[in-house]
C-alpha cells in the first residue's frame, strides 16, 4: 500500500503501527519520527513563518483565513508520479493542513483516485479513535485496536474525587490562547483541572492578566508547532516575558515541546505524563525536552 500523509499526527500513527514503509510521501511538517525526513514532501506552507514572532504569525494567519484562501500548497506534479493508494489528511483546522476537500481537488488535477482519509477528532476518545481507524485503513486493524487500548489506559483519569490543582495550557504565546480540543482532557486525565478551556472545543483566546487572574498551580507553555528553544526565542521579547513572570504558579511555568498537546497522536499519551509528573514535583526523565519557564524553577 502506498501512503501519503499531510499530517503529523497521521504520519505518526502510521509509524507507531509497524507501517513506515508503506509511507510514499509527506507534509514538510511531518518530522517524526526521525526516519520520515527522508520521504518527498507533497505539502508545504506558501510562506514560513519560523522566525516571525507569534503576533505576526497570528496576524497573518487571521489575514489569510479571512479570506479563505489556503495556507499550504500541495505539488500536484510529485502527487501524480507517487500515485498513492491511500492520502492522509483532516478537516479540522486550515491553519494544521490542507483540508480533505484541497486535497479532493489536488487529486483530480494529479489524475490520481487514492482513498482519502480525513481524521478530525477533538477529544482525547476521538484521537484514539483514530489510530483504530489508521490501522483498518492499513488492512491492520489488531494493531490499531491493541495501541489504541495502551494509549487509551494510559490517560485513564484517576478515580480520586478531592481538589484538584489549576492548571494552564497555553498553545500560543501572543495573544495567549489555552489550548482545547483534547488539552483540557489532558490535564484532567493526569489529576488537574484545566484553566479556561473546554473539552472538545476550539482553544480560548485570552490575556495574560487573566490567566494570571485564573491562579493557575501549573503553567505549562506549549505553543503549537513551537519546539522549546524555539519558545525559548520568542521569550527574550521582555515585553512577553515581564507578562509571563507575571504568572504565579506554585508548581512553576514549564516550557514543553509542542507535540505533547498539539498533535493528535499516539505522544499525547506523553502529555498526560508530562502533567502528572510536574503536578507530584518528582524525578523523571521525559521522552520530549521540558525545561522550567521565565519563572525559574519550581519550588521545593
Amino acid at each position: 500500500m502506498r501512503v501519503v500523509s499531510v499530517l503529523p499526527s497521521a504520519t505518526e500513527i502510521v509509524c507507531a503501527l509497524g507501517h513506515r514503509d508503506e509511507l510514499v510521501g509527506r507534509s514538510a511538517e511531518c518530522d517524526y519520527p526521525e526516519s520520515v525526513r527522508s520521504l518527498p514532501v507533497v505539502m508545504r506552507p506558501k510562506i514560513w513563518d519560523a522566525d516571525r514572532s507569534s503576533a505576526e504569525i497570528d496576524a497573518r494567519v487571521r489575514s489569510v483565513r479571512s479570506t479563505g484562501a489556503s495556507l499550504y500548497e500541495l505539488d500536484i506534479e510529485l502527487l501524480r508520479r507517487l500515485e498513492p493508494d491511500v492520502i492522509l489528511t483532516q478537516d479540522l483546522c486550515g491553519v494544521c493542513s490542507v483540508t480533505d476537500a484541497e486535497v479532493a481537488t489536488a487529486c483530480a488535477r494529479a489524475d490520481v483516485a487514492p482513498l482519502v482519509v480525513s481524521l478530525t477528532p477533538r477529544t482525547l476518545a476521538g484521537v484514539w479513535e483514530t489510530v483504530d481507524r489508521v490501522g483498518r485503513v492499513l488492512s491492520d486493524p489488531e494493531a490499531g485496536r491493541a495501541l489504541a487500548r495502551e494509549l487509551a489506559a494510559r490517560s485513564r483519569p484517576p478515580r480520586s474525587r478531592g481538589s484538584r490543582p489549576r492548571v494552564a495550557v497555553v498553545e500560543w504565546l501572543d495573544p495567549p490562547i489555552l489550548a482545547g480540543l483534547w488539552a483540557p482532557e489532558i490535564v484532567h486525565a493526569a489529576g488537574g483541572e484545566p484553566v479556561g478551556a473546554q473539552k472538545g472545543r476550539p482553544g480560548s483566546r485570552t490575556d495574560w492578566n487573566a490567566i494570571r487572574a485564573a491562579q493557575p498551580d501549573l503553567v505549562v507553555l506549549s505553543p503549537c508547532s513551537f519546539s522549546v528553544p524555539r519558545t525559548q526565542r520568542e521569550l527574550r521579547d521582555p515585553v512577553l516575558r515581564d507578562a509571563v513572570e507575571h504568572v504565579s504558579a506554585g508548581r512553576g511555568v514549564w516550557i514543553a515541546d509542542e507535540a505533547y498537546f498539539s498533535r493528535p497522536g499516539p505522544r499525547l499519551a506523553d502529555g498526560v505524563d508530562l502533567i502528572r509528573h510536574l503536578l507530584a514535583g518528582d524525578r523523571w526523565d521525559p521522552p520530549m525536552p521540558v525545561v522550567a519557564g521565565p519563572c525559574g524553577e519550581v519550588p521545593a
